[in-house]
């Protein structure tokens, strides 16, 4: 498939509340991208917080967040993505606004409180939205492209607040958050433009759940593959009030659950906790170069989003997950070796190799891994299967840096990445082995039928 039919496929998804989503979350994305990264910085130097604390309010605000995530998924099933997805950005635009005029710690610790409410109940309630607005076979494309307006909102907006922020003058970090927050009050805008859309009554989507089998599901028996498919193909369908006991019971999502906890501890929660410290401190390189290794990734995602779109319609999704993996492990290895090199630009060269091979991963994981965890999840859970999901990202984003934090604290860079190398190489063996349990639309080899 060419990038010419990714984009007909884009072209066919991205029309009315769709194309409102996807314009509300580049306008969110453009303003969060000008204070990303900024926030420790800006506590600790501007407003004079010392630096512990602040990393503590961080640590405070992740806990937070993780504890809320499943009430967010609750409250979608209950009532519909849209109306918590507003609620949530109002929260957050509050909140961001907030960080403008904090200056105490105990202003900080309030303003983190409100904002980690309000990002609770953004992600998982945005990927239950897109999945009800997009068909299962084109749910890929959907959030692989709201992926790439992502990472091109963040880029450009890293690129502005760039321009503007100045450590001297606390007015232009107070400038850059209230626009933060105007651009959470625009993504609430085209929400609300949406209509009344992406809420499926409880009775209408249990009667889209498949008959109970004779047999209950049990786990597949050695065998051919074929045998093995039809018993994961008729699990029994959820019952009305089953709610989080069948979530955590799901032997597929947890399958899929232990390879994406893996996978976004040793790749995504370890890059972002610890790449600018091994940059600077293990490679002996200037800040500047975390700049230029991090646009590298951006540019990455953004040319080849498409690309990928168009190879990985079709392809089992399992396979793909375990791509990722691969490609992962692959990248931290190039890191581990930039330390082998003889001068500063060759480290580099290395560097933003390895981050070309680390975005590839991405653009990979960000269409399939949402669109796999929406098939695994019936259509009256699919906010709890997605708050899972948010919490798989919390948990990761606060193992990363402890493990981060273990190795570069005593100095062994090396060590590092080629422990998060091995984490990476675990992971795809163990989506490899999700193929087993999935059916063949739920693994992106077939469509679904109607």
């Amino acid at each position: 498939m060419s990038v010419s039919a990714a984009l007909r496929d884009v072209r066919r998804i991205a029309h009315g509340p769709m194309r409102r989503l996807f314009v509300g979350q580049f306008l969110n994305a453009l303003g969060s991208g000008l204070t990303l990264a900024l926030l420790i910085t800006y506590l600790s130097e501007v407003r004079g917080i010392d630096l512990s604390v602040a990393t503590g309010l961080l640590a405070w605000q992740a806990i937070l967040a993780l504890a809320f995530s499943p009430l967010a998924g609750t409250l979608v099933d209950r009532i519909g993505p849209r109306p918590v997805l507003l609620g949530a950005v109002l929260v957050e635009a509050l909140g961001v606004f907030g960080y403008s005029r904090v200056t105490s710690v105990p202003e900080a610790f309030v303003v983190m409180t409100v904002v980690a409410i309000g990002g609770a109940g953004i992600w998982g309630p945005s990927s239950a939205l897109t999945a009800r607005l997009v068909p299962s076979a084109d749910r890929a494309t959907a959030f692989g492209f709201g992926f790439m307006l992502l990472n091109l909102g963040l880029g450009l907006g890293g690129l502005i607040g760039a321009s503007i922020v100045d450590l001297d003058d606390p007015g232009t970090f107070e400038l850059l958050y209230t626009i933060s927050a105007l651009a959470y009050v625009a993504l609430f805008v085209a929400v609300l433009s949406m209509g009344n859309v992406g809420r499926v009554p409880l009775e209408d989507a249990r009667a889209e759940q498949p008959e109970e089998p004779a047999a209950p599901a049990a786990e597949p028996a050695p065998g051919p593959a074929e045998g093995r498919l039809a018993v994961a193909a008729a699990p029994a369908p959820p019952r009305r009030g089953d709610g989080w006991r069948v979530v955590l019971t799901d032997r597929s999502l947890l399958r899929y659950a232990a390879a994406g906890l893996l996978m976004l501890t040793f790749g995504y929660g370890s890059l972002d906790a610890g790449m600018a410290i091994y940059i600077t401190r293990s490679l002996g390189l200037e800040v500047g170069f975390v700049g230029v290794v991090f646009a590298a990734n951006t540019l990455v995602i953004v040319v080849m989003q498409l690309f990928v779109l168009g190879i990985i319609k079709g392809r089992s999704r399992s396979r793909t997950l375990a791509g990722v993996g691969l490609l992962w492990g692959s990248a931290w290895l190039l890191f581990g070796a930039a330390s082998g090199m003889p001068v500063d630009w060759s480290k580099v060269v290395l560097l933003v190799g390895a981050m070309a091979v680390f975005a590839f991963g991405e653009t990979l994981w960000s269409p399939v891994a949402p669109a796999l965890l929406n098939d695994l999840a019936p259509e009256h859970l699919r906010g709890r299967y997605n708050a899972f999901q948010s919490l798989l990202w919390g948990v990761s984003g606060a193992l990363g840096p402890v493990i981060t934090g273990a190795f570069l604290d005593a100095g062994r860079g090396v060590a590092w990445t080629l422990t998060l190398a091995a984490g990476c190489f675990l992971a795809a063996t163990i989506a490899l082995q999700l193929r087993r349990f999935l059916t063949p639309v739920q693994d992106g080899i077939a469509l679904p039928p109607g």
